[in-house]
């Protein structure tokens, strides 16, 4: 992109010396643009470490480019040496899969090698080669999520689309282009009209010192706005769309960004406003699934919270203490928005649904599960983690009512056990915010139920596929389906899970409120599904009661009401339309 109409890269080999890389020092920005010379893996490191560089796809490219200096260094132990220099620049940013993918990337090219001049050249070429498949990447994004902008601006009668970003993902993160503004710079120049919300984006600063810089540099018009206005913008209709870019993607869809996207995603669903994610393919994470649960998040330096640098009214650069001498900070610098929130995921292929489907239908070759994912699909499970705490029986008023009803549900053989004794059913209520008492597991072929088969869910991590209960007995997978509904029907006392064929297949047919195929009995994306759907009915006292048919988790239902009266009378509704004959 151009500075002060001159075109620059982010990074690139020096021209009169190709065993130096140079960078755009983004630390001096906006106020002072200052190129700096990096000529060993030290300086790489540290560029990378101290965010003289940063963006996903840029600090892959550093990092590759990195490798290649290791390797002019490296001595006699030439492959231990590039082995040592990769460990070092992984260990420099651990949230971006950018940087792992491209030293991995460089390892894979030079293979067994020997320190050769053939070898170094290859090096370069292949360091190069990262840089160019950047920038190109970033180009085509943009063509692909300009269409998205051309279709918002057909529908605003000349006005400008409003769009709002987070952090910094124009091509000061990446190589070139970027990932967000790509989009935005190929509609502005096609002659869309476009204005850019610019988060500030706390605690560095990249929106209002970078993102802003670039923009006025391409001539977008654009505000800087303070990080909690976005929510209020979007209330009022001053936002036609969100667009960011990410560090990391799993293979489901759910994305690591700068800390505070995930607050912005969850106030564009809330007002209707579609929120994307653009990203490079490098930035994917295929090998993993929950991001929430796996994705490593970097907590950075205090100061950066502590203090604050800017230009003083003389013109000179100065950092202040914005907090009392005595306040401690912490510095989380990125969190993760589930693939629920995001409208489509722009890539250099196109664009897709943020989920696993959506991702490998774009990206075919990384749709092979590992055995041990194919062995759970198999299953029809993925066992939770457990967390439980043994404890004495449980003691409510309210439980001989549920094992009364339950009696009734066992004797219609909508809970029960099948002939290999797996149980099947269970129902709940409601105890204090999201806790919840729930009949344990292997508990189906029992027809009464005592004290010492129940157990209390103290808390559910969807995310993570982990239940915390205590009591006699442990919960059952099916706590988290169960704690979907409360945490969505904040009205709901009492869930009832039955299994009926009739009622299934009845449901399904009549096009009833229902969960996709492709989420299976006890995932965190079955207990995600149930979220979704029943969101879509909506949050009130008369949408407090309902029912909703498990498409991917046979026979299975789920029904729920303001009691446990309630909640029974959803079932027996189903069963006299479906199952009583």
């Amino acid at each position: 992109m151009n500075v002060n109409g001159q075109h620059y890269r982010t990074i690139w080999l020096k021209e009169t010396d190709n065993r130096v890389v140079q960078i755009i020092n983004q630390l001096t920005l906006p106020h002072s643009f200052e190129v700096l010379d990096l000529r060993t893996l030290e300086d790489i490191r540290r560029a990378i470490k101290d965010m003289y560089v940063r963006g996903a796809g840029l600090i892959g490219a550093t990092a590759a480019y990195g490798m290649y200096l290791a390797v002019l260094e490296a001595g006699e132990g030439f492959q231990a040496d590039l082995l040592r220099s990769a460990a070092i620049l992984k260990d420099t940013r651990p949230t971006a899969s950018n940087l792992a993918w491209a030293v991995d990337n460089m390892l894979a090219k030079l293979g067994a090698a020997k320190k050769t001049p053939d070898t170094i050249e290859a090096a370069r070429l292949a360091a190069q080669a990262i840089a160019d498949d950047d920038a190109d990447y970033c180009r085509r994004i943009g063509l692909h999520g300009a269409e998205i902008i051309k279709a918002i601006a057909a529908k605003k009668n000349g006005e400008p689309v409003n769009i709002l970003t987070h952090c910094n993902a124009g091509w000061l993160a990446f190589v070139d282009y970027g990932t967000a503004l790509s989009p935005v710079y190929a509609a502005f120049d096609s002659g869309i009209k476009v204005h850019v919300w610019v988060d500030e984006t706390r605690p560095r600063n990249q929106g209002a010192s970078l993102t802003a810089w670039e923009l006025g540099q391409h001539g977008v018009p654009h505000d800087l706005i303070p990080d909690n206005a976005g929510g209020h913008l979007m209330q009022h209709g001053m936002v036609d769309m969100v667009i960011t870019g990410a560090d990391r993607v799993t293979r489901c869809g759910d994305a690591a960004n700068k800390i505070g996207t995930y607050l912005k995603a969850v106030a564009a669903k809330e007002n209707w406003v579609p929120f994307y994610v653009a990203l490079p393919s490098s930035t994917f994470d295929f090998a993993m699934r929950d991001g929430l649960a796996e994705i490593p998040i970097e907590e950075r330096d205090a100061a950066e919270v502590r203090f604050i640098s800017g230009k003083t009214s003389n013109g000179a650069i100065e950092t202040v203490q914005i907090c009392p001498d005595s306040t401690p900070a912490r510095n989380w610098g990125f969190d993760v928005t589930p693939g629920r929130y995001i409208r489509g995921l722009i890539s250099e292929r196109g664009i897709c649904a943020a989920s696993e489907q959506g991702i490998t239908g774009l990206y075919p070759e990384h749709a092979a599960q590992s055995p041990v994912q194919q062995a759970e699909a198999a299953e029809g499970y993925v066992k939770y983690t457990a967390e439980h705490t043994p404890g004495p029986a449980m003691k409510h008023p309210l439980i001989r009512t549920l094992t009364r009803i339950r009696i009734q549900l066992y004797d219609l053989g909508l809970i029960g056990a099948l002939p290999n004794g797996v149980g099947f059913g269970n129902l709940s209520i409601r105890l204090r915010g999201n806790q919840f008492l729930i009949s344990g597991t292997a508990t189906g072929s029992k027809r009464e139920l005592t004290p010492d088969d129940y157990c209390k869910v103290c808390s559910c991590d969807i995310n993570g596929n982990r239940v915390e209960s205590t009591g006699p007995i442990q919960a059952s997978s099916e706590s988290m389906s169960h704690s979907a509904i409360y945490r969505t029907c904040l009205d709901a006392f009492s869930v009832i899970h039955i299994h009926s064929k009739a009622i299934f297949e009845g449901m399904l047919r009549d096009n009833c409120l229902s969960t996709p195929k492709t989420a299976a009995y006890g995932t965190p994306e079955m207990a995600r599904a149930i979220i979704a759907a029943v969101e879509q009915v909506g949050n009130t006292y008369e949408t407090a009661h309902g029912s909703i048919v498990l498409a991917g988790h046979d026979e299975g239902v789920i029904s729920w009401g303001v009691s446990i009266d309630e909640a029974l009378a959803q079932v027996l509704e189903l069963y006299n339309k479906y199952g009583n004959h």
